[in-house]
């Protein structure tokens, strides 16, 4: 495997090592495995984080142990990272949507998202998809959006969990279409997907990683796509706002630490991970999910959550949070 290595870790970071932990005199790091914490069920949106670790691991000669901690959005997760001891050896592939609407709607996390974590970087972006069980009697988006007006008790939506990122973007979905229909929470990805599969639900808005291969096989049909432009795996798919919806989201992938991370630890996972995930083979594999590599430095991904955490503390506000789905 040939890796094109970009550093991407910003004179910011340089400037403040004399500021953060340093590792021990003479201690190689890392000097044992390090484990990845992943908070999704193997099989499913665990696909990135464990191609881009397979990559560096590859590259660096050391060994990255993934360990998939899935429940409760992603919270069981985050509770471990939080908690564990800031050496490098913990890693994490965070969802910052996940992070932020814990943190806007619920309000009693155990641990704050923007200070019990060190960030790293802003890895990736994949598009969520308005997909609806083939048996219904529509091909496209404008027949569903009709269907559905003409049809709201019939049409029930699930998503991945109360408060879950594919389930706001469902509300958001309701409260800018006017429509009324209820969104029925499960606990995950895999649930809302087999629900869907059996007529239990209708519509489901989903990412494209786990669901490839039901939309190849014929049992889920997409109608759209929730980022600003189309994507090129679905490029005849829409956008919600090309269709007059004004929704734009995507799952993001960050990855983090525990907060007090030495910056040699920083930089090693920053350029390392993002050589990784720019390897051209590995890559290739990424863009085959349609899913978009970003890259950023430290700083940057800081950046990102604080201009994404100001949108999210806008919908309680505008979506009807506290009603009954």
């Amino acid at each position: 495997m040939t890796a094109k290595t970009i550093v991407v870790a910003g004179l910011g970071l340089a400037a403040s090592l004399m500021t953060q932990p340093v590792l021990a005199e003479g201690e190689d790091y890392p000097n044992r495995p390090v484990e990845l914490i992943i908070p999704y069920p193997p099989g499913g949106s665990d696909t990135l984080g464990r191609l881009i670790a397979n990559s560096m691991s590859e590259m660096t000669d050391e060994d990255i142990v993934v360990v998939n901690v899935p429940g409760a959005s992603t919270q069981i997760a985050s509770r471990r990272v939080a908690g564990a001891k800031p050496d490098g050896y913990t890693m994490y592939i965070a969802t910052p949507s996940e992070f932020l609407s814990g943190m806007v709607f619920q309000g009693n996390l155990p641990f704050d998202p923007m200070k019990d974590f060190t960030f790293i970087s802003h890895t990736a972006e994949a598009p969520y998809m308005l997909m609806v069980n083939p048996e219904l009697p529509v091909t496209n988006y404008e027949e569903f959006a009709a269907y559905l007006s003409e049809h709201p008790q019939e049409i029930l939506f699930g998503s991945y969990g109360p408060l879950s990122q594919s389930d706001l973007i469902a509300r958001r979905f309701r409260a800018e279409t006017g429509i009324g229909f209820d969104i029925i929470p499960y606990s995950g990805g895999t649930p809302s997907f087999n629900a869907l599969l059996s007529g239990e639900i209708q519509a489901l808005f989903a990412t494209s990683i786990p669901t490839r291969d039901f939309i190849r096989n014929g049992q889920m049909r997409p109608l759209a796509v929730t980022t600003g432009e189309r994507v090129a795996l679905f490029p005849d798919l829409p956008t919600l706002r090309e269709v007059g919806v004004d929704v734009v989201d995507s799952l993001s992938f960050s990855l983090v630490g525990p907060a007090g991370l030495p910056d040699e630890v920083v930089h090693y996972w920053n350029e390392n991970w993002t050589a990784a995930m720019n390897d051209p083979e590995t890559l290739a594999r990424i863009e085959e999910m349609s899913v978009t590599v970003i890259g950023s430095s430290p700083e940057e991904l800081r950046g990102w959550f604080d201009e994404n955490l100001a949108l999210w503390q806008s919908f309680p506000e505008t979506l009807d949070l506290d009603a009954a789905n």
